[in-house]
């Protein structure tokens, strides 16, 4: 009932954020003006193209990322096979309604086609998300340095001052966890035995101590984190450059974007849909220093989702060239939920044997 219950707010969550923009845009003419403009020879429609290719090399950028996280724990891996199943993963953050998301998908398949490293194949899924999100904090905090904050709104200050606290305890955190002593540390015991939150640490811990050893690794792995974001942002300019005369400036889409990503990875619905939109609509019209339409910004992030959905259909094209394989392991790893969970914490149980393993 809970799992039927949190499926339809995740589609009923984004359908009225996005109801609330369309009808936002319909309610004003001159909001429907703008709206129209895209279809007017005023679109330039090589910079919207270059926005394309700024969003797949970004997308591309989290794939290498993975495969460097995979092989670096000693489990054999191409990068084809990285691609093919981040392309399946991200398709799958759209359309996983209350089923098998990206993330459960690859570290299933993973763990599945590496039975002697089950723990360390689903921490590299965790890993993939904290190393993303601290990039995230980092590259808005970097680009938030150019804003004129005296002259910004206040809730623009506040937000930017919590991404710079974020940055700078994540570093602490980080140093933390590097140092020798505390794997085995008291400290480390009472995070972990914390109500709530205390396996969220224990994963943490169990994910980020598998790479102490591999600091040649970890450094690739935090550039193509940080080359990440920088290319969605890049991307964002491009799509708003190419739709309208006005708009943000490159760093101030390099705050809007990762900022408005940050929004995203709340699991409120599938692929961050609606809450993307609405975060760009908003930080698009306080973040710039010139003023700008919020219709231009709803339009900009409708352009945005549009993009990604764009890339989402690559990965379409993988599912339907072995869909019956795909399934399978959807519903196996649906099934193996709970035990994921439990091997992302470092407790190694086993994974039900599957009747044939997908073809790779």
């Amino acid at each position: 009932m809970k799992k039927h219950l949190i499926t339809v707010l995740r589609i009923l969550v984004p359908a009225g954020i996005l109801a609330y923009l369309l009808w936002t845009i319909g309610s004003d003419p001159d909001n429907v003006e703008s709206v129209r403009q895209i279809f007017s020879s005023k679109t330039r429609w090589g910079s919207v193209g270059i926005a394309f290719a700024f969003g797949l090399f970004a997308l591309a950028c989290t794939f290498v990322r993975w495969y460097l996280l995979v092989i670096s724990v000693g489990i054999p891996f191409s990068l084809k096979e990285a691609f093919r199943l981040g392309f399946l993963g991200y398709m799958l953050n759209f359309v996983g309604l209350g089923g098998v998301g990206g993330d459960l998908f690859k570290g299933y398949v993973l763990a599945k086609h590496n039975p002697t490293k089950r723990v360390e194949a689903v921490s590299t899924i965790f890993m993939d998300r904290l190393v993303g999100l601290y990039a995230l904090f980092v590259v808005t905090s970097v680009a938030a340095l150019s804003l004129d904050l005296e002259g910004s709104q206040p809730a623009i200050r506040t937000m930017v001052y919590v991404v710079h606290g974020a940055t700078v305890g994540g570093l602490v955190g980080l140093t933390l966890v590097f140092l020798p002593g505390f794997a085995k540390g008291s400290f480390r015991e009472v995070l972990e035995g914390l109500p709530k939150v205390g396996h969220a640490f224990k994963r943490m811990f169990t994910a980020v101590g598998m790479y102490r050893r591999h600091p040649k690794y970890l450094a690739y792995i935090g550039l193509l984190s940080l080359g990440v974001h920088s290319f969605f942002s890049v991307a964002g300019y491009f799509l708003a450059s190419g739709l309208f005369e006005q708009h943000p400036s490159l760093l101030e889409m390099m705050v809007i974007t990762p900022l408005a990503m940050v929004f995203a990875a709340i699991p409120l619905s599938p692929g961050g849909m609606g809450t993307l939109e609405l975060a760009i609509t908003e930080l698009y019209v306080t973040v710039p220093a010139e003023e700008l339409s919020k219709a231009n910004g709803i339009t900009v992030a409708l352009g945005f989702r549009a993009m990604t959905i764009g890339l989402a259909f690559i990965g379409a094209i993988f599912y339907w060239t072995n869909r019956a394989s795909i399934d399978q392991s959807m519903a196996e790893a649906s099934a193996e939920e709970e035990t994921l969970e439990h091997l992302a914490e470092g407790e190694d149980e086993s994974l039900e044997p599957s009747q044939q393993p997908e073809h790779r």
